[in-house]
C-alpha cells in the first residue's frame, strides 16, 4: 500500500526563500549522493539527493544526518546543474533551529558564543597569549591599515598559534601597518551561520562590523578560510564594506610585489590540500601553489583528488564540534597524501591542520602537517 504524504506549499515557499530557490533545477540524477565524501566511509551516511527532493516537494526533513553534512560543496561542484545543495542543507537547519530541534551540542555552542564570544575553551584575555615577545598593535586602541583577524581556534590552540606568529613575522618584515583586536575579538560566526541561527548571526555580525570599523582598517585579512568566507560572502549582507582577504591572497601579493624575499631553500616534497572553504567557496586554488613554487627547494606533488575535487577533512558545517565516532575523512585524506610519496601535507586552514595531525598520530604515519605561511616564514631572508 502506498503511503501518501501531504505537500506543504507554505514550506516549499519558505525553503525557496531561505535558499533562494537553490533546489529548483535539481532533476534527481543522484550524482550528489554518489560523490558525497562521507559516503566513502559509510554508504548513505548523507543523502543530498533526498534532502533536495524533500525541499522541492515541501516535505519536512528531520533525519539526523542533516547535521553530519560538512557543507564541503563537493556535491555542488559535481552537480550537472551546479545546484547549491549546501544552501538547501542550511535552509533545513534554519527551520530546525527555529523550532529548537538542533543537536544539544550546538545549543551549548551558541550560548558560549553569546556569553564568551567564542565556541572554544578560553577567555578573551587569553586571545593575545600567542603574541608574547612580538610587537603587534592593539587595533582596538590604535588605528591600523590592515586588521589581522586571528580567529578563535588559532587564538587558543598552542599548535595553531604558531601559524599566527609566522604570519605576524612576515607582515612585520614587509612593514605592513597591521594590528589585532586582541581581547576585543569575537567569533566570526561561521558555526552560527552553518547551524542556521540567523537572528543571532545578524546581532553578532553587526557587533563585529562595528569593531572592525573603529580600527580604521582598509583591509581585513584572516587566517581561517571559514572566517574569510564569512567576511567576503556573508557579512556584506549586514553592512561590512571593508574588503576582506584570506592571508593567502595577501601573502601572494606581497611576494608578487617583492615586498618579501623567499630565498632560503626549504628542501622537500610537499602535497597541497585544498580546504573546502578556500577552494570551492572562494575559488582560491592557484595562489597557494604559486607561493610554494616560489620557495627554493620545494617540489609539489599533487594528490589524485586536488583543487575542486579535493576531499574534505571533515570539519566544516559545524562538524568540528560534534562527537562523531567511527572512521574519519581526515584519515582517508592523509592516506591519499601518503600515496604521493611527499613527506609534508600543506593545508592553509587551521581546522584541516588539527584534523590531519590527529589522523597522522592515530594512523602512526611519518607525515608533517604545515600551513603555507609556516613554510614561507622558514624561507624568509628579510624585506626586499
Amino acid at each position: 500500500m502506498i503511503k501518501a504524504k501531504l505537500v506543504d506549499v507554505e514550506l516549499i515557499e519558505r525553503l525557496a526563500q531561505l535558499t533562494s530557490g537553490a533546489g529548483d533545477y535539481c532533476y534527481q540524477c543522484g550524482t550528489c549522493t554518489g560523490v558525497c565524501p562521507f559516503n566513502l566511509l559509510n554508504p548513505e551516511t548523507i543523502n543530498p539527493r533526498k534532502i533536495v527532493r524533500s525541499a522541492q516537494l515541501g516535505l519536512i526533513y528531520e533525519d539526523g544526518n542533516l547535521w553530519y553534512c560538512s557543507t564541503c560543496g563537493l556535491c555542488e561542484a559535481k552537480c550537472p546543474w551546479s545546484v547549491k545543495i549546501p544552501e538547501v542543507v542550511r535552509g533545513y537547519r534554519q527551520l530546525a533551529t527555529e523550532k529548537r530541534k538542533l543537536p544539544q551540542k550546538f545549543e551549548e555552542l551558541l550560548w558560549m558564543i553569546y556569553e564568551d564570544g567564542t565556541a572554544f575553551p578560553g577567555s578573551s584575555v587569553e586571545r593575545t597569549a600567542w603574541t608574547e615577545g612580538l610587537k603587534i598593535k592593539d587595533a582596538s586602541k590604535q588605528k591600523v591599515q590592515v586588521l589581522l583577524y586571528v580567529g578563535c581556534a588559532v587564538s587558543f590552540d598552542k599548535r595553531l598559534q604558531k601559524i599566527a606568529r609566522s604570519l605576524a613575522n612576515i607582515l612585520s618584515i614587509a612593514e605592513v601597518d597591521f594590528g589585532i583586536l586582541g581581547k576585543e575579538e569575537r567569533c566570526c560566526g561561521d558555526v552560527v551561520y552553518n547551524v542556521g541561527e540567523d537572528a543571532f548571526l545578524e546581532e553578532l555580525a553587526s557587533q563585529n562590523i562595528e569593531r572592525f570599523n573603529k580600527t580604521g582598517a582598509e583591509t581585513i585579512i584572516t587566517i581561517s578560510p571559514h572566517s574569510a568566507h564569512m567576511f567576503k560572502k556573508v557579512y556584506p549582507r549586514y553592512g561590512l564594506r571593508i574588503p576582506a582577504l584570506h592571508y593567502i591572497e595577501f601573502l601572494h601579493d606581497l611576494i608578487e610585489k617583492e615586498r618579501i624575499k623567499v630565498d632560503k631553500p626549504v628542501e622537500g616534497e610537499v602535497t597541497v590540500h585544498d580546504p573546502c572553504y578556500l577552494g570551492r567557496y572562494l575559488k582560491i586554488y592557484e595562489e597557494p601553489r604559486k607561493i610554494l613554487s616560489s620557495i627554493p627547494g620545494l617540489e609539489i606533488i599533487e594528490m589524485d583528488e586536488a583543487k575542486e575535487n579535493a576531499v574534505c577533512c571533515g570539519s566544516g558545517g559545524g562538524r568540528h564540534f560534534l562527537d562523531i565516532h567511527g572512521d574519519r575523512l581526515s584519515h582517508y585524506r592523509v592516506m591519499q597524501a601518503v600515496q604521493t610519496g611527499a613527506k609534508t601535507v600543506v593545508a592553509p586552514c587551521p581546522f584541516c591542520i588539527q584534523n590531519f595531525e590527529d589522523s597522522v598520530k592515530t594512523k602512526k604515519l611519518s607525515l608533517n602537517i604545515k600551513d603555507v605561511v609556516e613554510l614561507v616564514d622558514q624561507s624568509l631572508s628579510g624585506s626586499a
